[in-house]
């Protein structure tokens, strides 16, 4: 049990920081690759359509596509990491044999995989019901304007959050503002506190804080029917005249 907490630490620390990266890639591809189109869109006068929908993205980078990015992001992270916690444990748990009475109740592994798997489902309906999330990534967004766009993403953005906000809330690793100094002690747990720059020597080390981190500080694991059926996130609507 020890060793699937720290792997699951450690894949939830590895999948939030590749995903950090990959939606500043994008950003900065979008940014950059908007305010040159606009550019060249406006200079040539060949397609004013193209020219104002450029300018929009570029005009509304920190209002609209960042805010949507970051949540996306953090969504995918949280149940990439899920998923992957899952398979870990599941493929990791020898069969139970029969504990002593002051060990307490011996978990079935069959029990624990359904269970985790009901708890999965359970999260991505909870998003589609309030933030309507499967719906949002399986929409054709080349139909519409990036002003729909813009005001449907944002009231996604606000309901997701919400939603998660129910079973996780994260706070900073370290209470340090980000860009002043920090010393980090001998002992120091390296799963909350990653060193980069000149690392060498032995602790105490002292650098700037560039990132405070993030980590769980509450989380709620929903009671759920037996009965229900985990695999419908969302019930099809029919509407009687």
């Amino acid at each position: 049990m020890d060793s699937a907490k720290t792997f699951s630490k450690r894949a939830l620390l590895w999948i939030f920081l590749v995903m950090a990266l990959f939606v500043l890639a994008v950003d900065v591809a979008i940014y950059f690759g908007a305010s040159v189109a606009a550019m060249k869109a406006v200079h040539t006068a060949a397609d004013p359509d193209a020219a104002k929908a450029f300018s929009f993205v570029f005009e509304n980078f920190s209002q609209v596509v960042v805010p949507v990015s970051v949540g996306a992001g953090l969504v995918f992270a949280l149940l990439l990491w899920m998923i992957i916690r899952g398979l870990y444990v599941n493929a990791g748990v020898p069969e139970v044999a029969a504990a002593p009475k002051d060990e307490g109740p011996v978990v079935d592994p069959e029990v624990e995989k359904r269970n985790t798997r009901r708890t999965f489902l359970h999260l991505v309906s909870a998003l589609q019901k309030e933030g309507r999330l499967i719906d949002f990534f399986n929409e054709d967004l080349s139909i519409y304007s990036d002003d729909q766009i813009g005001a449907a993403v944002r009231g996604i953005h606000e309901n997701c959050v919400k939603t998660l906000g129910k079973y996780v809330s994260c706070g900073p690793v370290v209470d340090t503002p980000e860009g002043e100094s920090i010393t980090v002690e001998a002992g120091f747990n390296p799963e909350e506190i990653r060193l980069t720059g000149n690392v060498s020597g032995e602790p105490p080390f002292t650098g700037i804080v560039r990132h405070k981190g993030w980590k769980a500080t509450k989380t709620e694991v929903p009671t759920l029917s037996e009965e229900s059926n985990p695999d419908v996130l969302a019930p099809a609507e029919v509407e009687l005249g």
